[in-house]
């Protein structure tokens, strides 16, 4: 039924001696049903035109893997990207762990050899004083460009990522 059809409608006239409808009762109904026909029509439309706006801009994106009517990503395929985007911020951050704990060490490790080679330079003669004096300034040196080089990499790498989550997942790291 269209709204057209609904205005074109006609009932018959009740005999004089019968009761019936008024005439402008059952054409006031029908033009309200025509117009609610129309509305809901129009608004079919324009759903439809907005559905396929919609599926226009998707495809002109290239969203989803296209396994969809629509090219949308199925669920699956939305949960493994989650999946997997939250086992990379995991590894980058256990990636950082370890870079904190390599420069750690390496400090532990050059201020260690810093003070041992100190000591052996007290009690060592005038000659090996000033060999022992330019391998702690050498060991200085690296200490501080680990430190530099670890500053530089945390700087660069706050700015270009989002922070890992905290959730633990039990897969032995």
């Amino acid at each position: 039924m269209t709204p057209e059809s609904l205005r074109s409608m006609t009932f018959p006239r009740a005999p004089l001696t019968r009761r019936g409808y008024s005439e402008e009762a059952v054409d006031d109904a029908l033009r309200r049903c025509a117009a609610t026909l129309t509305a809901l029509a129009e608004e079919n439309d324009r759903l439809r035109t907005d559905m396929q706006r919609h599926r226009d801009w998707i495809r002109a994106n290239n969203i989803g893997d296209g396994s969809g009517a629509t090219g949308v990503p199925t669920v699956d395929a939305v949960l493994q990207q989650a999946r997997a985007q939250q086992s990379a911020e995991q590894t980058v951050s256990a990636a950082r762990e370890q870079a904190r704990n390599m420069v750690r060490a390496a400090r532990a490790q050059a201020e260690a050899l810093l003070q041992q080679m100190s000591e052996q330079g007290n009690q060592a003669a005038d000659g090996d004083q000033e060999e022992t004096e330019q391998l702690i300034s050498y060991l200085r040196q690296i200490a501080q460009s680990l430190t530099v080089t670890a500053e530089q990499y945390a700087t660069k790498h706050a700015h270009t990522s989002s922070p890992p989550s905290t959730t633990a997942t039990p897969h032995g790291t």
